[in-house]
């Protein structure tokens, strides 16, 4: 079996708080339970991880309202712009910025820092995923996501079935 990665970005239209898991539209226990459990995941699997404050994801949220690309365009356009034998490398990265060291994935800055450590020339990826072909990918991805009406990420299909979240990852 193939596992094939399709990074996606969030519409603004769509809102910009829609992350359960940092704050976003539902109750309070609900994003508290959703962190409880992705912990005990990432135990499970030892999988370095730690959350922002909520209130952090709020004054990000401001910022992406202003920002030229949309949220988590800029590192699925990164991801797509990358050498194909370097895109786990970059996607590691990314996760190890988000999630174990807190960087904005939103930031140029951010999207270098995850190049350097993917070996990747920062410089010349910023350059390159600003081109129409990361542009096309990433917009093909989240078409196909609303083609495939994939409920929220992560969804993954095996088969042409749909597996959506942490708790179908066994």
């Amino acid at each position: 079996m193939e596992l094939v990665r399709r990074p996606i970005y969030v519409p603004r239209e769509r809102g910009l708080m829609i992350a359960e898991l940092l704050g976003g539209k539902e109750n309070r226990n609900t994003g508290s339970y959703n962190r409880e459990d992705c912990r005990r995941w990432s135990e499970r699997f030892a999988i370095p991880m730690s959350y922002p404050d909520p209130n952090v994801f709020r004054e990000r949220a401001k910022r992406w309202a202003v920002l030229p690309f949309e949220r988590e365009e800029l590192p699925a356009r990164a991801f797509y712009a990358a050498d194909a034998s370097k895109r786990d490398l970059l996607d590691e990265a990314l996760f190890e910025a988000a999630w174990v060291e807190g960087l904005n994935v939103n930031e140029p800055a951010t999207i270098e820092w995850a190049a350097k450590r993917a070996r990747l020339d920062p410089e010349r990826l910023m350059t390159e995923l600003a081109e129409p072909g990361p542009a096309e990918e990433v917009r093909s991805a989240l078409a196909e996501f609303e083609r495939l009406q994939c409920p929220g990420v992560p969804t993954v299909l095996v088969n042409g079935r749909r597996f959506f979240g942490k708790d179908r990852v066994d």
